[in-house]
């Protein structure tokens, strides 16, 4: 449909916007006896044709005209000249289009201000989104630094186990040494008294050894499970990372998609 638009004040200019987007609809003239008008200026961006006189409506193939001026004189003269070639709607039926169209313009804005707020928070979210990762990557990292310490902690315990056992064998050796060294000196009666004086602190001094060393041990086991607590606690941290950051870019895609359909 062609159509020619008569007033291209502010009202005109809007029909114009409107109808300019919409594909099956043609506007091949503008008209308005000022040049510096809205409408006039708006024509002349989209390549518009645009004309001081009326006349010039005969020149094209119209199919309607909008006569957006509210002038009963401008609305006979078009009536007179142009009614037998095509329709004509009167300023009536343009104050009707003009109060729709600005009532579009005005809900175009607000949902283009309600996109851009959208778009906003959505940039600030995958921003935020962007931090969690990198956090959560960080944790993930950590928690495998954490595991494989806590797999050499235990496998040091061990063997200090070895050595704690090695010590344990010596006190035995050493307590069988004095009891031997005490039996040795009672034989000597008289002169193996001072020798069984040093036979008994050799005894004393393999029971101690002893003692230390299964009290040395049992701190060991109980270090041993605290860790193996630890080694649990570290592998729920990283399956919680782990489902933290499939969330993040789940949301992360989300956000992109919804981005996406609110950009226009």
């Amino acid at each position: 449909m062609n159509i020619a638009i008569i007033g291209a004040g502010n009202g005109g200019k809007n029909i114009i916007k409107t109808v300019s987007e919409t594909k099956s609809i043609n506007i091949v003239l503008v008209v308005d006896k000022n040049l510096e008008a809205p409408g006039i200026l708006l024509s002349k961006k989209l390549g518009i044709n645009y004309s001081q006189s009326i006349d010039d409506i005969s020149n094209y193939n119209i199919d309607l005209i909008i006569e957006a001026t509210g002038s009963e004189t401008i609305a006979n003269l078009l009536t007179n000249k142009y009614s037998n070639k095509c329709k004509i709607i009167d300023s009536t039926g343009a104050l009707l289009i003009m109060t729709l169209v600005e009532k579009n313009i005005d809900t175009f804005e607000k949902l283009n201000n309600q996109i851009s707020v959208i778009n906003n928070t959505s940039n600030i979210v995958k921003d935020e989104l962007k931090e969690i990762l990198y956090s959560t990557d960080n944790i993930y990292n950590i928690s495998d630094i954490l595991l494989d310490s806590t797999k050499a902690s235990i496998k040091y315990i061990e063997e200090t186990d070895t050595i704690i056992q090695y010590v344990n064998k010596i006190a035995n050796q050493t307590k069988i040494l004095g009891i031997n060294a005490t039996i040795e000196a009672a034989r000597a009666g008289q002169y193996g008294k001072g020798f069984s004086v040093v036979a008994n602190e050799v005894q004393k001094l393999a029971n101690n050894s002893e003692e230390f060393a299964k009290e040395i041990n049992e701190i060991l086991m109980k270090i041993t499970q605290e860790i193996k607590k630890i080694n649990e606690e570290v592998c729920k941290l990283k399956d919680f990372s782990k489902i933290q950051i499939d969330s993040s870019n789940k949301v992360n895609v989300a956000v992109d998609q919804l981005i996406t359909e609110t950009t226009i």
